[in-house]
């Protein structure tokens, strides 16, 4: 019995070797040549420009200086504009205490940062310590955020050690840590005791009045052949130096 041996099967062509698939790819380059021809001609004449755009992160200028901030923006190639100050209890003046974008923000080149700066802290009124001992004084103004400055003293009614005034004057506004000077009395002012001998009562008293001084014990002494009310005497007597508020005593005449 004689088998025939079978005949060889050619395998089928694939589907782009086959005039539809060849078709398809031809179809599938024009496409993508138009997709390049068109970017290109968008990049190069449209909007000319890199291809690949370098982008930047935003650096932290929060805390410092105006003018380092600037530098260091300038250096990623960004820009900065200032938009407005406010006070800050604990940035000094002209220091960045706001950025926008904020730091680490991925942004393209000659980006516009917007800064906003301190302007220092926010003043604090003098307190009123007139008619304080002075260590009270300063332990007021040391609480109320300043620092104590010179001290004067001056004549003033109140005693030797209480405060007169400050300077500047209580109410105005300065910056915490500011120092304030101190007015302190010495005490009364020494005024002269006028010279009243041979005047009327009337008119001694308006003199020694006038002078911040007091008319003391007033007594009368028989003088006759002289008009009354007269002054005789003077305690103390004239040119002397005596604190204001000190009493002048007098003996005026009085007739038979």
């Amino acid at each position: 019995m004689r088998f025939s041996r079978p005949a060889s099967v050619e395998p089928s062509p694939g589907y782009l070797q086959t005039i539809g698939g060849r078709r398809l790819v031809k179809q599938a380059l024009i496409v993508l040549g138009a997709f390049v021809l068109g970017y290109l001609i968008n990049v190069f004449v449209l909007f000319p420009g890199p291809l690949f755009e370098k982008v930047h992160a935003v650096p932290n200028v929060l805390d410092v200086g105006v003018t380092e901030a600037r530098a260091k923006l300038e250096a990623q190639g960004l820009r900065s504009k200032v938009e407005d100050q406010r006070s800050d209890a604990t940035a000094p003046k002209a220091a960045v205490i706001w950025q926008d974008p904020p730091p680490g923000t991925v942004v393209p080149p000659n980006t516009q940062i917007s800064l906003t700066l301190s302007d220092g802290p926010t003043d604090l009124p003098v307190p009123d310590v007139a008619g304080m001992p002075r260590d009270l004084a300063e332990k007021v103004l040391a609480a109320a955020g300043f620092k104590l400055g010179s001290t004067e003293t001056v004549p003033a009614a109140p005693e030797p050690g209480v405060v007169v005034q400050t300077r500047p004057n209580a109410g105005v506004g300065r910056p915490a840590g500011a120092e304030i000077i101190l007015v302190v009395s010495s005490g009364p002012a020494e005024v002269t005791v006028p010279g009243v001998l041979g005047v009327p009562l009337s008119v001694a008293r308006e003199r020694i009045e006038l002078l911040g001084l007091e008319v003391g014990q007033v007594r009368n002494r028989t003088t006759p052949g002289r008009p009354d009310g007269l002054v005789l005497e003077q305690r103390p007597n004239a040119g002397s130096r005596v604190s204001r508020g000190t009493a002048v005593d007098l003996i005026v005449t009085k007739g038979n």
